[in-house]
């Protein structure tokens, strides 16, 4: 519990203290740049972004975060769904059940209130009036539901991308979940948040509603950075526009729409790949991601070839 702590440290801005932390795990303690590059600018730690509608900060699946919170009695903090929120959660859980108090502190059953969305968002119909069972329970929802229902996925975009002190903050913290996830039992279900992701939307839909889609992971399956859409505009001879990843690659696509869906449908190839590569320790959560990347890349491939045909 006090190893997700600690790694937990790394999701928020260095202090003097980082180093501290970063030299007890056998780490490097990312500089200031290096933190504000990754977790700032290329991804942000909010579990919201991958696994919402939209790809943005809030909204329903911040809300669910938010609801298992209160569902356990424990209070919810104003960023309910980042990194470092969530991995505090669960080393909280982790010393409850450890030490037999059930979370919140307080001791006996939840109330009504309370036990309705909890037995919603648990993998199995577990005994809530038992505090341990309902602990166990408990951690095992917050790790499906809310940790390795996008981690995995982000972790790796991290290890692609970030600066080496970030490589080996992600690869640790991945096999920590690792762990983690073969030591209890895995629920049949997908967790709510993927299974209430919508898929991509029609062609006809507009361009708007596209762009939405393909920079929201849990729809397209696949995470777009800034540093991505940079290598696809050099890869492409193409001039990217400075501003939020939407503008960007709005600008891309009408600069040259043709080889730009190529492009994506590529990108979308090799992650629906890295998800089914990585995916051991989750391989239902992994073949949902993958089966999303690989639809994406089937249709992007789809409209290139329309675009270039009428060119």
């Amino acid at each position: 519990m006090e190893l997700l702590r600690a790694l937990a440290v790394f999701a928020e801005p260095p202090v003097p203290e980082t180093a501290h932390v970063a030299a007890l795990l056998g780490l490097e303690a990312p500089s200031p740049a290096e933190f504000a590059d990754v977790f700032l600018f290329q991804l942000p730690p909010y579990a919201a972004i991958y696994l919402g509608a939209d790809g943005q900060l809030g909204g329903e699946a911040q809300d669910r975060v938010a609801g298992f919170y209160r569902a356990l009695g424990i209070a919810v903090d104003r960023e309910p769904d980042h990194l470092t929120t969530l991995l505090g959660a669960y080393a909280g859980l982790l010393e409850a059940e450890a030490s037999g108090r059930t979370p919140g502190g307080h001791g006996g059953p939840p109330s009504k209130e309370h036990r309705e969305p909890l037995a919603g968002a648990l993998p199995s119909a577990p005994n809530l009036a038992d505090p341990a069972d309902r602990i166990r329970q408990a951690r095992t929802a917050l790790l499906f539901e809310h940790l390795v229902s996008w981690l995995p996925a982000y972790l790796s975009a991290v290890r692609r991308l970030a600066p080496p002190p970030l490589v080996r903050w992600a690869s640790l913290l991945d096999a920590v979940l690792r762990a983690e996830v073969r030591a209890v039992p895995s629920p049949v279900a997908l967790p709510l948040h993927l299974r209430v992701a919508a898929g991509l939307p029609s062609p006809e839909d507009g361009a708007s509603v596209w762009l939405d889609a393909l920079l929201a992971p849990a729809r397209s399956g696949m995470i777009l950075t800034r540093a991505d859409l940079a290598r696809g505009a050099r890869d492409l001879g193409l001039g990217l526009r400075a501003g939020e990843r939407r503008f960007a690659l709005r600008a891309l696509l009408e600069q040259s729409p043709g080889p730009v869906l190529s492009w994506l449908a590529g990108e979308a190839e090799a992650s629906s790949r890295r998800h089914e590569d990585e995916g051991a320790d989750w391989p239902g959560l992994a073949a949902d991601w993958a089966r999303r990347a690989a639809t994406t890349a089937r249709t992007l491939r789809k409209l290139s070839i329309e675009e270039r045909s009428h060119a």
